[in-house]
């Protein structure tokens, strides 16, 4: 029986990357099939799925060898949709950030295999529904093949070179959608460059793309949010699983270390540097009461997980009661705002002020620091500023988890599933529902679009039964002053109060004169 003709892959190093290829035997015959380089997105996962491709299509009998190696486009003739995605996309490089770009890298080489030898003017309507059901074909032989106990395999290579085994996913309609909205992009581009020959844009039509749910946005309730802000509260008052009665315990003990682990409830790993004096080595280290002010801060105020991490400490205007958020520096690598329309004043609700102020109490004396860096608002016990991560996994996730065992016990609805980004949106929800306008909600949450604001992050909350008053007990007031708080209107609103009771005593002492 001859050997299935799979095909071996043919790297050659080049200035500009790795150029891929294959050597298959078909009919007896050695063929060479060219792939590309690395520099227009190929990589070792595209080359392996092209090599099972190329390999399934023969045992069906409709591969043909290619003729000859494809020629390069004339002067002002487009040129096939590979080449010129991977210019666009290198031009999209150099104006989007490294999250951007590699979501684009993902979603064109999802429909690189189908659209990439085709011309940019000659991809319509039936490329694309080709496209969505070979897409569609996959997904059912991958569900098939896991449901028969023989999930499909593919090979993912790790950033250092490692690789690995793992379940091949199906792709959803949303995925298929978003490998079509890249090719949309795409040709939008190549109808500015080539209008002689691009003439329409056929993935802009909205029957080409599958019908998908939409995006399941989560928020929290009134109830919600004070459930999470009481787990936070009480987190803070255990102060972890060490205190310092616990530290000068360890380090007085004779015992082992693992003795005193189990003893402890903690890891001999911990044991060990507390001994050697790597953790809790000062009270401004070893216990910062922080969780209750992150959450409150996250869900009060609404700021993006990465301006809360890189806000200085002195942004913290607790007298005046305001946060300012500050300008994006292009020069900062570090967490900061989106954007550029980032930069902003927000006030800071009572309830929020509290918050703060408790957590400044709590912490201590601020060490100065020689080097004159600022201190960071939110930090972690070591004095380090937090962290986006550290704040999803070990601020948040435990917060979580404690409050929803405190609506479980009050046979309240559940938690939703919670994460920095659903606490924004639900502060944009409370902006709603404290009346505050779309602009002013535009500029509070730092967008450059209030359609974005309204549609997306703003959802309508649930205020009946005794909903007002927990959200006016979470924010710290009547909802008809913070409404006038967050529209900013404060002292507008005290000048017009204060300007009658001056009139009026004006008239008094005019009338005692007269008498």
């Amino acid at each position: 029986m001859a050997r299935p003709a799979v095909g071996t892959v043919i790297r050659k190093p080049t200035g500009r990357g790795t150029s891929f290829a294959l050597r298959v035997t078909f009919q007896g015959e050695r063929v060479f099939v060219p792939l590309g380089g690395s520099w227009e997105g190929w990589t070792e996962d595209r080359v392996q799925a092209e090599r099972e491709h190329i390999a399934r299509m023969i045992e069906r009998g409709e591969w043909a060898p290619p003729d000859h190696e494809p020629t390069a486009a004339t002067p002002g003739e487009p040129p096939n949709f590979q080449v010129f995605a991977s210019e666009w996309l290198e031009r999209k490089r150099r104006r989007v950030g490294a999250k951007t770009h590699s979501d684009l890298l993902w979603r064109l080489s999802t429909g690189m295999d189908h659209f990439g030898p085709r011309s940019v003017d000659r991809i319509d309507e039936v490329v694309i529904e080709d496209f969505v059901q070979a897409m569609l074909a996959e997904r059912d032989a991958i569900r098939d093949a896991a449901a028969a106990g023989h999930p499909l395999m593919q090979t993912v290579t790790m950033p250092d070179g490692r690789t690995y085994e793992r379940r091949r996913r199906p792709l959803s309609n949303g995925s298929i959608n978003k490998a079509i909205a890249a090719v949309r992009m795409v040709l939008k581009d190549a109808r500015r460059r080539y209008p002689k020959h691009v003439l329409r844009n056929p993935a802009a039509e909205r029957d080409v793309y599958l019908k998908a749910p939409p995006a399941a946005r989560s928020f929290l309730e009134p109830h919600h949010i004070a459930a999470l802000l009481e787990a936070a509260h009480q987190l803070d008052g255990r102060g972890g699983v060490l205190d310092w009665d616990k530290v000068d315990y360890i380090r007085q003990s004779d015992k082992s270390a693992v003795k005193l682990a189990r003893e402890l409830g903690v890891s001999d790993v911990l044991i060990g540097k507390v001994r050697r004096g790597q953790v809790w080595n000062d009270p401004r280290t070893g216990h910062r009461r922080q969780r209750r002010a992150i959450v409150g801060a996250l869900v009060l105020a609404g700021p993006r997980i990465s301006e809360l991490c890189g806000l200085p400490e002195d942004r913290l205007d607790l007298a005046g009661g305001r946060i300012l958020i500050p300008p994006r520096d292009e020069d900062e690598t570090g967490p900061q705002t989106k954007t550029f329309a980032g930069e902003r004043i927000i006030p800071m609700v009572p309830a929020l002020r509290d918050i703060l102020l408790d957590s400044r109490a709590s912490a201590g004396a601020r060490e100065t620091r020689s080097s004159g860096l600022r201190t960071a608002a939110f930090s972690t016990r070591k004095g380090t500023p937090q962290t986006p991560g550290n704040v999803a996994h070990h601020v948040l996730a435990p917060t979580v988890a404690l409050a929803t065992e405190l609506l479980r016990a009050r046979r309240q609805t559940p938690m939703p599933k919670v994460t920095p980004h659903t606490l924004r949106r639900t502060f944009a929800s409370i902006l709603a529902e404290c009346g505050v306008a779309p602009r002013r909600a535009m500029y509070l949450l730092g967008h450059t679009d209030a359609k974005l604001t309204l549609s997306v992050y703003q959802q309508v909350l649930d205020m009946s039964g005794d909903a007002v008053e927990t959200l006016e007990q979470v924010l710290g007031g009547d909802l008809d002053d913070i409404g006038e708080l967050l529209n900013g209107r404060t002292r507008r609103r005290r000048r017009t109060t204060e300007q009658p009771d001056a009139v009026d005593g004006a008239l008094r002492d005019l009338m005692d004169g007269e008498r």
